[in-house]
Parts: structure tokens; C-alpha cells; sequence
């Protein structure tokens, strides 16, 4: 299963985005005591569209770091801080936080202060209660098999639970937070209720009415992650009791769309996000089709976020750009010794070109099977195989020593110029370039499917 996962990772200890004149800034720095590791990764959604902002924050010999980041609206983070993670937490402009733990007791050492301190004061607090003291999101899981009175009743506790919570810091954190924080609890516990319709197979018209869509204001719908997620999945799940749509792409998007422009059950700008995303999960899927091309032009004319419509004519340019029978982009990159390769260094050979990284488990899975594949053309000669690592360049060095996966590996995480002309995104990705440097499948079989062997047979086919 292919996964879409965004690439844009930055070094720097200072790090800024942007233009200065009447830029906003999120800042975040620290000590770090004991702390081994030399960087910490910051991760920042401004939406749900747009692929995230990938940072990774240096950390000197004394476990200090800083970093400002760009900011016009609140926004979610992911912080990774060795093996302690914390996910879809919410940043602020003109927030200045300054943490400090010692890592060998990080938990009980960990103190926030600064500007926007006390919303993540909240926020572990809240993991504290939900999370570790018993995880409620599991619990629920496995809850599912109880009556339906008593399932709502628990989740109706857990949100009033929660609410209560949020209420004890109102006067200490901004409206924004509080209101999309209520929206992403709303969202969560409303997502587990549809959830056990599901699994009784008692979701219908009624149960549908039953969830209020406009419980929160438009900007904060579409902000919020949960309550997002959570009308996505509703939406979805209507459309099939109502068989709203068969196979085609096109009626999917007119009908997800009529809850706007027909229902007036969903704010616009949410059914903007939601129809952005399902286009975004057609192109990977369909590529630049003749239907996806219509669907980006349907969308253009439909929504006025220009960031959005932006982020859907990029994708499609540059999968037509990869369309069977256009020449391959060509590129320069580095391998692991530092010396610079070019895709035209492979002129006269077939090429199976891929992309990856070491923390994808299907990419790594890949390499067991190609294995095979690169066995089966070895005399033939005339394939060779070049992967582009997306990793940091550490992790890409670690990855070749550790692994020793087959084939000519280059590494492509500092280069724009090649996240522009493929689909880097999308990991793992394949194309198929034959000796003169054309492309002659965007399509190509996965190798960990049937060993390989669907793979070998569509290379024969295609080369010949």
C-alpha cells in the first residue's frame, strides 16, 4: 500500500519563512539536559492541504536550541525529541515558548514558560488524563460490542470530561485555541460515535441528522483536524447508504460538493478542504487523467482558496510532466560518497528509478523483493536500478551501511528543483525510463506484490 507522506526538511538553528515586512513569528527554544541527540524535528500544518513544513532544529553540545518560525494563524505541530513524541499540538503567532527537561527524567522534568506556555501546559495535561492515566481512544476500540446507550453515554462523559478540562485554563489561553480545541474534542469523540454505527452496521438517515455539522464557526471547522476528519468520514459513510455514487470519481466530487451547495449541511470552507483532498487522492491514484484534469478545473471555478487550487495545478503539471512518452527531468544529486550523479549518466540503459526513504517500511520491504528483479535481469544487462533516498543525508549514509539494499542510491532532501518535477511525495514511487532517456511507465507494478514477479513481467513487456 502506497503511502502520501510530504517532504520539505530543513537544517538551520535559525529558521524563518516568509517575508519580513509584517511577518508574525512562532518561537520555540530550550535546554535539553543529557540530551545526546543532535537535532529535534519540528513538524508545522498550517492546513490540511498544503504539505506540512518539515524542520529539523539543531541542538548544540549544551542541549540549547532555537528556532522562528513564520506564522499568520494558529497552526498544529508534531515534535519529536529523541523517542518522546508530541502530535498535532497547536503553535500561535507571537508565541515564545522555552522548554526545559533533563532527558534522562524527561516527563517529570519538563517546564514550559514563555508566551503560549500555558496552552501546552494544558495540553499535557490533558494527555496526562486521557492518554496515559488510561488510554480512552483504546478503550473506546475495544468498547465497541457494548449497547449503543452505553457507548454514547461514555463518550458523552469523556467530552463533557474534557470540556471541563479545557474550561479550567480559558481564562489563560486565546480564543482561538479554546475554540478549535473544543472543535477537535467535538470532532474526536463524534468520529468514535460514527465509528460504532459502523461496526453495528445501525448508521442511517436518522443517526445521520443526528450529528449538528455547524456546531462551530466556519474558520474553525476547516482548521480543525478532528472535526474535519470526522465530516469527511460522515460524509462518506452517507454517501454509501444512499448509494450516492458508483465508480466514478466525478459523481464522488459532485456529491460530496452538494453537501454545500445543495444541503447546506457543511460551510464551504470545509467542503473546500475536504474536495481538495479527495482530488489530491484521485491524481495520486488516476494520475493526470482526463478526469482529474476536469475535476482541478471544476474546483478552480468553485472554490476561492488560492492556496488550495495552487497546491491541485501544481500536482497535476507535474504528473503530466511524467505521462508516458515525456522525457524524464533530468537532475544532478550526490550520492553517498559526495560525488555528483546526473540521470543522463545512464543514457543506453533501461532505468527503474525510485524513491524512498528509511523510514518507510513498504520502501524497505521493496528492496527484499527487487532483489529478485535485479537477479532475473542481470545477464540481460540492460537494467539498472537508481534509487533516490529522501531522507537527511545522516540517515541516508546509516541507512547504505546498515542495509546494503541493492542498486545506485543518490540523495535527493536538499534539492527543490527535484521535488518540483516528481512526485517525491509519494513514497514508495516507481517510473520506468527506457535508453533514451523516456518515460515509458508512471504506472509501474509494486514490488513487494507477487514477488516481484508482476513487476518482471511488465519490465519485459515494456523494454521489448
Amino acid at each position: 500500500m502506497k503511502k502520501t507522506l510530504p517532504f520539505f526538511l530543513f537544517s538551520a538553528l535559525f529558521f524563518a519563512v516568509g517575508p519580513l515586512i509584517g511577518q508574525t513569528f512562532f518561537k520555540f527554544s530550550g535546554n535539553i539536559k543529557n540530551y545526546t541527540e543532535p537535532t529535534i524535528s519540528f513538524t508545522v500544518y498550517r492546513n490540511w492541504v498544503e504539505n506540512p513544513l518539515e524542520l529539523e532544529l539543531k541542538v548544540d553540545k549544551k542541549g540549547s536550541f532555537y528556532a522562528e518560525i513564520a506564522l499568520d494563524e494558529i497552526a498544529y505541530c508534531d515534535i519529536n525529541i529523541g523517542d518522546v513524541g508530541y502530535f498535532l499540538w497547536k503553535i500561535e503567532p507571537n508565541d515564545n515558548i522555552i522548554l526545559t527537561a533533563d532527558f534522562q527524567d524527561f516527563e517529570n522534568t519538563l517546564k514550559f514558560e514563555g508566551i503560549g506556555s500555558d496552552k501546552w501546559a494544558y495540553l499535557i495535561e490533558q494527555k496526562k488524563k486521557f492518554e496515559e492515566e488510561k488510554d480512552w481512544d483504546y478503550e473506546l476500540e475495544k468498547l465497541k460490542k457494548i449497547s449503543r446507550k452505553g457507548f454514547f453515554d461514555l463518550t458523552k462523559y469523556l467530552y463533557d470530561e474534557q470540556i471541563n478540562l479545557l474550561n479550567t485554563y480559558k481564562s489563560r489561553i486565546s480564543e482561538d485555541f479554546y475554540s478549535l480545541q473544543r472543535a477537535d474534542i467535538y470532532g474526536k469523540y463524534s468520529f468514535h460515535e460514527l465509528s460504532f454505527l459502523n461496526f453495528h452496521k445501525i448508521f442511517n438517515e436518522a443517526e445521520f441528522a443526528r450529528f449538528d455539522l455547524k456546531t462551530f464557526q466556519a474558520k474553525t471547522q476547516n482548521k480543525s483536524y478532528e472535526y474535519g476528519h470526522f465530516v469527511e468520514a460522515l460524509i462518506e459513510n452517507h454517501n454509501k447508504i444512499g448509494q450516492k455514487y458508483s465508480q466514478s470519481i466525478m459523481l464522488e466530487y459532485e456529491s460530496v460538493k452538494s453537501y454545500f451547495t445543495e444541503k447546506d449541511l457543511v460551510d464551504k470552507q470545509l467542503i473546500e478542504r475536504i474536495l481538495a483532498i479527495k482530488i489530491l487522492n484521485y491524481l495520486d491514484n488516476f494520475g493526470a487523467s482526463e478526469e482529474t484534469k476536469l475535476l482541478v478545473a471544476s474546483f478552480r471555478e468553485f472554490s476561492k482558496n488560492k492556496v488550495y487550487t495552487a497546491v491541485l495545478i501544481e500536482k497535476l503539471s507535474k504528473l503530466q510532466n511524467l505521462q508516458n512518452g515525456r522525457e524524464a527531468k533530468s537532475f544532478i544529486l550526490p550520492d553517498e560518497k559526495g560525488n555528483l550523479i546526473s540521470l543522463k549518466d545512464f543514457r543506453g540503459k533501461n532505468v527503474l528509478l525510485g524513491f524512498y526513504a528509511s523510514w518507510c517500511g513498504p520502501c524497505l520491504e521493496d528492496f527484499k523483493n527487487l532483489s529478485i528483479v535485479e537477479n532475473f535481469f542481470k545477464e540481460q544487462n540492460n537494467l539498472v536500478f537508481v534509487f533516490i533516498n529522501m531522507d537527511n543525508y545522516g540517515d541516508f549514509k546509516k541507512l547504505l551501511i546498515e542495509k546494503k539494499p541493492l542498486g545506485k542510491h543518490l540523495n535527493g532532501i536538499d534539492n527543490p528543483e527535484l521535488r518540483k518535477e516528481y512526485n517525491t511525495e509519494l513514497l514508495p514511487n516507481y517510473i520506468l525510463i527506457d535508453k533514451t532517456g523516456t518515460i515509458i511507465s508512471d504506472k509501474v507494478e509494486e514490488p513487494s506484490s507477487d514477488e516481484g514477479r508482476a513487476l518482471i513481467q511488465q519490465i519485459e513487456r515494456l523494454i521489448k
